[in-house]
């Protein structure tokens, strides 16, 4: 399959060594913008080692990260940020004791423009700020159907709302891609639905959409085209229908085909 020339995301040749062990073994692949591009392998495969080096977290040993035509390999997260990459986590990490509103408002603090004296003495211009960031985050929870729960505490939420939430304070970055670990780790079959139904709200907002994720009848059901890897390298690169069928995948989810 050719590859999507209106590319968003370049991976070329990303290798990264932990000691003896090359954990990512020269990986390829572009992510078109404005699609939803899933990335899955067998567990410890390296795919959430390709997200760290995509989002700053780990530099790479070799290869580049090309974003909207930039190399942004081994610079630190909050830079990778500003340039409009987000991110959640495979584990919810939300402030619990903050209200649903307060953590969504976390989630702003690269697009605002008030000094640090400024905020300390509540000058205003840092109130005009602060009131339009209240009104963004609140937007944010509407369209992520959160709106009624703004003033509750985080810890309140259910473990559904909770994944929300962190994908509202990414969100609330505005970034041009969105990278998701595992979002339907832990969800009830309704949930995923919902999530999915979430993902393609997301993308079809123009926001780009990189996907992690174990369960395969989500990741099928929602993405454009797919890279797999196994053990580090990658194996495979299609449609949904085209990977599910090949021989390679099949064989790396332990001869037994995809669970879709």
């Amino acid at each position: 399959m050719t590859e999507n020339k209106n590319v968003m995301l370049e991976v070329q040749d990303l290798t990264i060594r932990f000691g003896g062990l090359v954990a990512v073994n020269a990986v390829n692949f572009q992510v078109p913008a404005g699609s939803i591009f899933g990335l899955i392998g067998p567990n410890g495969a390296g795919k959430t080692t390709l997200f760290n080096m995509i989002s700053g977290v780990y530099a790479p040993t070799s290869g580049k990260v090309i974003f909207n035509g930039e190399e942004i390999q081994g610079r630190p997260p909050y830079k990778v940020n500003a340039l409009g990459i987000a991110r959640t986590y495979q584990n919810i990490n939300l402030f619990k004791k903050m209200s649903v509103l307060e953590n969504v408002m976390v989630g702003c603090h690269t697009k605002t423009s008030s000094g640090l004296l400024s905020s300390m003495l509540h000058t205003p211009k840092q109130r005009e700020e602060e009131r339009a960031v209240i009104k963004k985050c609140q937007g944010i929870l509407e369209f992520m159907e959160l709106g009624d729960k703004a003033e509750l505490k985080a810890s309140s939420l259910s473990y559904g709302e909770q994944r929300r939430l962190e994908i509202s304070r990414a969100l609330a970055s505005e970034p041009k891609m969105l990278l998701l670990d595992e979002p339907a780790a832990g969800m009830n079959g309704a949930e995923k639905e919902d999530l999915q139904q979430t993902i393609r709200k997301i993308a079809d907002k123009g926001i780009t959409v990189l996907l992690v994720e174990h369960d395969m009848k989500l990741v099928m059901n929602v993405t454009h085209q797919i890279c797999v890897i196994s053990f580090g390298k990658r194996i495979a690169f299609g449609t949904p229908e085209e990977v599910q069928q090949n021989p390679d995948v099949i064989e790396a989810y332990l001869g037994g085909g995809l669970d879709v």
